[in-house]
């Protein structure tokens, strides 16, 4: 007979002391230079500067436009990632052809890193001589400043973000889709439900915690976004595409180190809050089997 086994407490506090020694504490400690007049031009003899460098932050003009681009960035990076991979997912967990090859295939994005994407749309978006344009050229159009200006700069971050992230989205919600139970789908159709109401009143509310998943991962690193932006435009032209994340290495670039820092400090605030504002409403929506 198969006994629940107790593990020794020491086995869950060896990887929490790792994660507190090597990850909290620096985290948390480097926060004290927000607070500090830090810069390029004083790395010693730091002064306590209280809330001066924080309010600076709140204060600068290229906040807002981070802000809103950084809300742009998380909510398209959410809605079509979260949706794509529902419907690839659903549409792989049928029985088609090819769908282990087609798993594979979606997934690859995802192997890449953020450099190599970076690097492949900004030769797919270049102005003269990128793919996009030269295709547009074939069909009369003159070539469009992907890059150069903000709206269509924001549009193609987006477009290379969601195609990076959206095999882990499909992974994830295949997985749900794999763990319902086909008794229920079974006693569903015997009660004669069609097949969306099957899709709307089991399947869908059964794996609403993978859904859910998806959203707060989508969230949380689109809110994070920087590295893909900084490979395509580095925050420009100008300032049009600047998120949280290249505003912060855009400060620390220019030797304001105290104030990179407190640009750290509002936006790690912002992430506490979205991520437990997000985990309070999303629990009224799974269902628990």
């Amino acid at each position: 007979m198969n006994r629940k086994k107790i593990y020794p407490l020491y086995l869950a506090a060896i990887p929490a002391l790792i994660f507190i020694v090597f990850f909290l504490l620096p985290s948390t400690a480097g926060y004290y230079y927000a607070f500090t007049n830090w810069s390029a031009a004083r790395t010693t003899d730091l002064k306590f500067v209280g809330l001066e460098n924080v309010i600076s932050v709140i204060q600068n003009t290229k906040i807002p436009k981070a802000f809103v681009n950084t809300l742009i960035y998380a909510g398209v990076k959410t809605v079509l990632v979260t949706v794509l991979g529902f419907v690839f997912a659903y549409i792989l967990n049928r029985e088609i052809k090819s769908r282990t090859a087609l798993r594979t295939i979606y997934f690859i994005p995802a192997i890449f890193s953020c450099l190599v994407v970076g690097l492949i749309f900004s030769a797919v978006f270049q102005t003269r001589y990128g793919t996009l344009n030269n295709i547009l050229n074939v069909f009369g159009i003159a070539n469009v400043q992907w890059l150069g200006t903000r709206g269509t700069a924001v549009f193609s971050i987006c477009t290379a973000e969601v195609w990076r992230n959206v095999g882990y989205a499909i992974i994830i919600t295949l997985a749900g889709l794999q763990s319902v139970s086909a008794d229920y789908l079974e006693a569903a159709k015997l009660d004669g439900a069609s097949e969306w109401q099957i899709f709307r009143h089991v399947t869908l509310p059964l794996i609403m915690p993978t859904v859910n998943v998806n959203i707060l991962f989508s969230l949380i690193y689109g809110l994070k976004m920087f590295d893909l932006i900084y490979v395509m435009t580095g925050g420009g032209p100008g300032n049009d595409t600047e998120s949280f994340g290249t505003l912060m290495m855009n400060e620390m670039s220019a030797g304001r180190y105290a104030q990179s820092v407190a640009v750290n400090l509002v936006f790690t605030v912002i992430l506490v809050i979205v991520a437990l504002a997000y985990q309070k409403f999303s629990s009224k929506w799974e269902t628990v089997e």
